[in-house]
């Protein structure tokens, strides 16, 4: 039993190392005093796990972003009221001043009778992944920017589609009016007024395909 047990032991250990993120079991204090720390700790907090796990332990929790401990604390307590499975990405603090973002899968280890003994779970390496969502929200940032330019340039376009439809039934009027001296203005004066009605819907369409375009750009943010 024993060889099997530190075989899968290693075998978990290769896999967490695999990800570029670490495992861990710590206790429910203010610092998650660190009791187990396995795989990639180094890379992704800028310590060794023995400075965790060897008095005087680091704490965990002070290597958070200061922005971000309040939401993982309320987090962590969240699920623990629940006792359900808490996710949450923040910033680890490192030594030389740069910040790592991290995706944190984690739980509460509860006995028998229901009392809270450890909490653990998985922190994964999230940088790349917080960089990319980053590029893309900028991206449709712009892309939202362009559409309201975009819908903006083609109200003042519709508004004189308007008046040349109003100027070209003006002229068919006073072309009826001069009868047949104005009959070959009349013919002129429908047709620009025929443009100027087609001009308008298929304006009026870019517009509405903008919005809608915008509206998609703000649920993909």
């Amino acid at each position: 039993m024993d060889g099997a047990f530190i075989d899968g032991q290693s075998v978990i250990g290769s896999i967490i190392h695999r990800t570029n993120g670490f495992l861990y079991r710590c206790r429910n204090d203010r610092n998650y005093s660190m009791l187990l720390m396995e795989g990639a700790v180094t890379e992704l907090t800028g310590h060794p796990a023995q400075d965790f796990l060897e008095m005087p332990q680091r704490s965990y929790s002070g290597l958070c972003h200061p922005d971000d401990c309040d939401a993982v604390f309320a987090a962590v307590d969240a699920a623990l009221e629940r006792q359900e499975n808490w996710t949450i990405d923040y910033r680890l603090q490192r030594p030389d001043g740069s910040c790592r973002w991290v995706h944190e899968v984690g739980g509460g280890v509860f006995d028998a009778s229901g009392q809270l003994e450890f909490l653990e779970g998985v922190v994964l390496d999230h940088e790349a992944r917080k960089r990319a969502d980053d590029d893309r929200s900028i991206r449709n940032r712009q892309i939202e920017g362009r559409c309201r330019t975009l819908v903006q340039e083609t109200k003042p376009v519709l508004r004189v589609l308007r008046e040349l439809r109003i100027l070209a039934i003006n002229a068919r009027i006073e072309a009826a009016r001069a009868g047949r001296a104005g009959a070959g203005f009349a013919v002129v004066a429908g047709e620009v007024g025929r443009i100027a009605d087609e001009t308008a819907a298929r304006a009026a369409r870019v517009a509405e395909l903008t919005e809608e375009l915008q509206d998609l750009m703000r649920a993909n943010v």
